[in-house]
């Protein structure tokens, strides 16, 4: 038995002044249902130092013997039977009938217990000032009696009832001051009587929820003051909120809480500020649906837009509401002002609520902790205990010391690429903001050049989606890609090591080993945003294809077809080797799977959409990843030491010892299934990769053809082999120390040797953050595009129409029209050949009015200098030169088919279901019964 001495004593009576003429007090305690806490409840209440004056109790329609624990109790004539539905405003009204007039009313819940100085402490300071008219007490939880529920109630501009208490937040005394508060909970409310008739009690409209919330907010508007008594405790089961008292007929739904809380928000708030409130709660209600639907919670959802319904559809009960609370207020709203909580509040609580979605979503791992206590347990009391600091950090955490050294092995390789945006090799610059990757999207003609009205590259949306937070640096998400490329690999790949192998420390090896492979390729140095991406998200791939062997489920299908999609998106020969490691899977696992593997391949298909097709109508663009087509060099035997060609990639003899290991690995018979599943992986990898060797393809109609970069397969290649051999280290295990150490130091030439090389090297080159002009800065300011002009009149010249300052990330893959640019090119080359002022008003209507030769041939600058309709302008080059054209610019801006805009809006739509599709469904459920808390002693 608890024992509890807050007012508890006879010495906290003495020095009360109200003792000498005690107020008058009539107590309305409400009752529904509530047979499971009644008997602890009345007993409570023959134990107080100061009792009310008269009692009623006022028993709403319950069925479960309440009213005879009442009548019992205070005997029949002080019990009043209410119908099943009364709210609890109106069942006061009722107990108050027949009560005669007092000085103050308590009102309490038939969940609620007191303590035997509860009453005597809200009088404390109920009487301590004229213009107090309501007084709570601190209430704690029933059963725990300890953690603290309310001491004082406010609430907030999006309707949310604010406490101010932590989560599980226990009584220290750090509440023990009473202070003025807006209102205070309606289980043990002590109010006055005058003012209580003055104001009406409470809403009739609010029959459950916020009544306290309202009748506080009135009050404080009438020039009353609301107070809480902390010496006066009382404990609460919260039987409503939690679910566990009985239902019954009449009782109310889910949504009435919502409900509750817009109206009494409309109907207090000031009028300079009701009609943006109005209007702000109303669109917020949407954007909460919204929000509840992606977390996959329908039915809080649903009761959102109950309660939006509910309050927007009866403008007239929200006027007279306004004209009963206007009849009684004589303070302004700003006099209360520092009543209510900061206005930043409901912007910390939405942030918490979407950093827990996302928690839950991304499912981050977790390492359990265990605390260190001590084991000598027969010793003596005095015996000293010698606890030493226990093991270090490397190696309690292995994994979290290898992921922050990675990161830091990422920033000192790539010290040349951290002082802006990234471009060079095959990355063009991000958009100066990320309104650019969205205009890309949805705009229905695309400034290149000539213009284009074709469809945009998918990666563009994901980059719009992921950049949208820092909107005016987008270059920083590519830079966090390419710079943090081996941690982030190196993340998503051992959570699948996680999937293979039991143990830590080869699994830990193994994850590095991948990430280690996506920089030996070269693709980061040359970069190969692509690539980048693709790999990082490859491993999320195969566990995802993992899990679904494991647990076939539709779910697990829509997921693996979402992560093949987008790494598709950036890399389209994922989507090839995804096709063919889906067959595997079938072969595998047989008809179990056949249905999800269905799901699994359409849809990426279906995400995918349009611009796969575009992709499909030439078939060998499939090659063509994120960023320019800039042609691969890869040769047969760097593909089998996993080197991709190009600079930046890695010696290929660190990759050896990891082919002599991945054979060996075959010969363990125990294992042998899994190495030889793991070497089909590898070789699919590796075929795919050498057919990218002797193909090409070309990025548009017309274009020079050229060789594929097969960094992809190539990695996948590599990975296939590691995973053999991570599968056979139980095997080798047991086969003596010489042998397993032999292999260990084979293995750690890899990770070790390509990071050495890769730190003494960098992540740069072609790959760095200098700004390129494509033109001249004034040339980039005029109102037309330009004609960049490059090779020779003798051996032939090559023609690029640029707008502004060249193309940003992901213009590269929007083509312009094949007539528009076979027309410009006819148009150079009449002026080259007889200098005609014809072909320059072409360029004219083309909306050309400028031509750059960054490296100007002396012959082409002759015959352009003799062709009227141009004029010589200045260059920040002695060997370029740049002509302008007199005319203004007029081209004609042809727009997109008008089913452009809505197919990109339906594109953001289905990428939006499927990724809700795979979200947990979150589903009301009542809670536990409160196990044993009747039996809980809450007196001394």
């Amino acid at each position: 038995m608890p024992v509890v001495d807050e007012a508890g004593t006879d010495e906290a009576q003495t020095g009360r002044h109200w003792l000498d003429d005690p107020p008058t007090v009539g107590a309305v305690l409400v009752a529904h249902n509530g047979a499971r806490w009644l008997p602890k409840v009345l007993s409570s209440l023959t134990h107080m130092f100061h009792a009310p004056t008269a009692w009623q109790a006022v028993d709403v329609g319950s069925t479960d013997g309440s009213g005879e624990l009442l009548a019992d109790f205070f005997g029949p004539e002080r019990v009043t039977q209410a119908p099943a539905g009364t709210g609890f405003g109106d069942a006061v009204r009722i107990g108050l009938a027949e009560l005669p007039d007092t000085a103050w009313i308590w009102l309490l819940h038939d969940d609620a217990s007191v303590l035997p100085g509860t009453l005597s402490g809200l009088l404390d300071t109920a009487t301590s000032e004229p213009d107090i008219a309501m007084v709570g007490p601190k209430i704690r939880e029933w059963p725990s009696l300890r953690r603290l529920l309310e001491v004082g109630l406010t609430v907030t501009s999006t309707g949310a009832r604010e406490t101010g208490l932590e989560t599980g937040e226990p009584d220290a005394g750090q509440h023990d001051r009473p202070r003025d508060v807006l209102a205070v909970s309606t289980a043990g409310m002590l109010v006055r009587r005058d003012v209580w008739d003055e104001l009406d009690g409470f809403d009739p409209d609010l029959p459950l929820h916020f009544d306290d919330i309202d009748l506080g907010w009135r009050l404080a508007r009438a020039g009353y003051r609301a107070r809480t008594a902390p010496t006066a405790v009382l404990f609460h089961a919260e039987s409503s909120r939690r679910g566990t008292r009985p239902h019954a007929p009449g009782d109310r739904p889910h949504w009435e809480q919502r409900r509750a809380a817009l109206y009494t928000l409309l109907a207090n708030t000031p009028m300079p500020h009701f009609v943006w409130q109005y209007v702000r709660l109303f669109v917020g209600s949407l954007v909460r649906v919204i929000g509840l639907l992606v977390g996959k919670d329908p039915e809080a959802a649903g009761d959102e837009l109950l309660a939006l319904r509910s309050t927007y559809l009866h403008p007239l009960r929200l006027l007279r509401a306004r004209r009963r609370r206007a009849r009684t207020r004589r303070r302004s709203h700003k006099a209360i002002r520092d009543l209510f909580p900061p206005y930043w509040l409901p912007y910390q609580h939405g942030y918490d609520v979407l950093r827990d979605t996302v928690t839950a979503l991304v499912k981050p791992e977790t390492v359990s902790s265990r605390g260190r206590r001590s084991t000598a347990l027969d010793q003596a009391p005095d015996d000293a205990v010698d606890l030493d600091d226990g093991p270090s950090l490397l190696l309690r955490r292995p994994w979290l010391v290898a992921v922050v050294a990675l990161v830091l092995l990422s920033v000192v390789a790539g010290r040349g690429l951290l002082g802006g945006g990234l471009t060079g090799g095959a990355l063009l610059p991000s958009p100066s903001t990320a309104g650019g990757w969205w205009g890309l999207w949805f705009e229905g003609h695309h400034d290149i050049g000539l213009g284009s009205t074709s469809l945009p590259p998918l990666f563009a949306l994901p980059l719009a989606v992921v950049s949208t937070p820092v909107w005016s640096s987008p270059s920083l998400v590519v830079t966090a890609l390419m710079v943090f490329a081996v941690p982030l690999a190196a993340m998503t790949a051992h959570r699948l090591g996680r999937q293979i192998s039991p143990h830590r420390i080869p699994r830990l090896v193994w994850a590095i080993a991948y990430a280690m492979a996506v920089v030996a390729t070269g693709a980061v140095a040359q970069g190969r945003l692509g690539t980048v991406v693709a790999l990082v998200v490859l491993p999320i791939v195969v566990n995802t294809a993992w899990q679904l062997a494991e647990r076939p489920g539709w779910q697990l299908a829509l997921r693996l077809g979402i992560w093949l999609a987008l790494a598709s998106a950036f890399a389209p020969i994922v989507l090839v080797l995804g096709l063919a490691g889906l067959l595997v899977l079938w072969w595998s696992e047989g008809r179990w799977v056949s249905r999800q593997l269905v799901v699994a391949l359409v849809t990426p298909l279906v995400l995918l959409g349009p611009w796969l097709a575009q992709r499909a109508l030439r078939p060998w663009q499939m090659w063509w990843e994120a960023g320019l087509p800039t042609p691969g060099t890869a040769a047969v035997h760097d593909v089998v030491l996993g080197r991709a060609g190009g600079p930046g990639a890695a010696p290929g003899w660190l990759t050896v010892g990891l082919l002599v290991l991945a054979v060996l690995a075959l010969v363990p018979s125990a294992t042998r299934g899994g190495v030889q599943l793991a070497w089909t992986v590898a070789l699919i990898g590796l075929g795919v990769a050498l057919a990218g060797t002797v193909v090409t393809y070309s990025p548009a109609a017309g274009a020079v053809d050229v060789a594929p970069w097969v960094g992809v397969p190539t990695v996948l290649w590599i990975g296939g082999l590691a995973t053999a051999v991570l599968l056979a280290v139980p095997a080798v295990a047991d086969r003596g120390r010489p042998l397993v150490a032999a292999a260990v130091v084979v293995a750690l030439v890899m990770p070790l040797g390509t990071a050495a090389w890769w730190l003494a090297r960098g992540s740069s080159d072609p790959l760095d953050d200098q700004p390129r002009e494509v033109v001249p800065a004034f040339v980039a300011d005029r109102p037309g595009d330009t004609v960049v002009v490059t090779g020779r009149v003798a051996s032939g010249i090559e023609l690029e129409v640029v707008a502004g300052d060249g193309p940003f990330l992901g213009q590269e893959a929007v083509s312009a029209s094949t007539r528009e640019v076979d027309r410009v090119g006819a148009a150079v080359r009449r002026m080259l050949a007889q200098s005609t002022e014809s072909a320059v008003a072409t360029l004219s209507a083309a909306g050309i009015d400028a031509i750059y030769a960054p490296r100007a041939d002396p012959e082409l600058v002759r015959r352009i200098d003799a062709t009227p309709g141009l004029e010589q302008s200045g260059s920040d080059d002695p060997d370029s030169r740049v002509w302008t054209v007199t005319a203004a610019p007029s081209a004609d801006q042809a727009s997109a088919p008008w089913w452009h805009r809505p197919l990109a809006s339906l594109q953001v739509l289905l990428w939006l279901v499927a990724i809700v599709l795979t979200a947990p469904v979150r589903r009301r459920a009542d809670p536990a019964p409160l196990a044993g808390d009747v039996e809980e002693e809450v007196t001394p």
